[in-house]
């Protein structure tokens, strides 16, 4: 599934359908089946993910951790379609103003670069030098994706447009999944030169987290166990 978010939004907006019954035995059995047909093949989107940025910010968001800095690569090697990982400011890429140390990634014009990831609630990279013509593309567990251009990749938000120093265009983009599905990966595209980004950050919830899930799934079977036994008492 894909989701395109328009210009300055950051979730898609759902369409009603609409079925017209008129009058008539005929007509109203048409109609019927219609929306019938029509509820069977719907499939529900994928809920936007809750994006923030902190420009000015490197680092990487609380609850992840930097599974790609590109450090480990030498300067100039090949990550994708077009897409190189640099040491230094070039006249293909331009590094991140904050956070960014040694290596970077960059997208060029037609450049693809793709990560993917266990599942992850959380996904975040320090952003470069934002651009209309950046893409990025969110992959989601069951083959969905949500698809942000431009400023939709820092929420919405004002921006300066290709600027190598300014906090608006350069700093932390973290997203979180919120009810909707797990994040499994990202790919970073741009139209033209380029779409630069470094510590790619992915996490699940802490542990305390999870503990708390499972006492609580605990706590939920047991009182369905006492509430089967005591209507079986009840029946007796």
């Amino acid at each position: 599934m894909r989701m395109d978010f328009p210009d300055g939004a950051v979730q898609k907006t759902s369409t009603s359908i609409w079925v017209q019954i008129r009058t008539g035995v005929n007509d109203m059995r048409m109609g019927v089946l219609a929306a019938m047909a029509v509820a069977a093949t719907a499939v529900p989107a994928a809920a936007a993910p809750v994006i923030t940025f902190q420009g000015g910010v490197g680092g990487n968001a609380a609850g992840t951790k930097v599974i790609q800095n590109f450090d480990s690569l030498k300067a100039g090697s090949s990550i994708g379609n077009f897409a190189f990982a640099y040491g230094s400011t070039n006249e293909r890429g331009i590094r991140p103003a904050f956070g960014s140390t040694g290596n970077f990634g960059a997208a060029l014009g037609g450049g693809t670069y793709s990560i993917n990831f266990n599942p992850a609630t959380n996904f975040s990279f320090v952003l470069g030098s934002l651009d209309q013509y950046n893409l990025l593309i969110l992959k989601l567990e069951g083959n969905k994706e949500v698809r942000l251009w431009g400023n939709q990749i820092i929420g919405g938000a004002a921006y300066v447009m290709g600027s190598a120093t300014s906090p608006l265009s350069n700093g932390l983009v973290s997203f979180n999944a919120g009810n909707g599905p797990l994040f499994v990966g990202a790919t970073f595209m741009s139209e033209t030169n380029s779409f630069e980004f470094d510590n790619i950050a992915a996490g699940v919830p802490e542990p305390a987290t999870w503990a708390l899930m499972i006492l609580g799934f605990g706590a939920i079977g047991g009182a369905m166990r006492r509430r089967k036994a005591q209507g079986s008492l009840a029946t007796a």
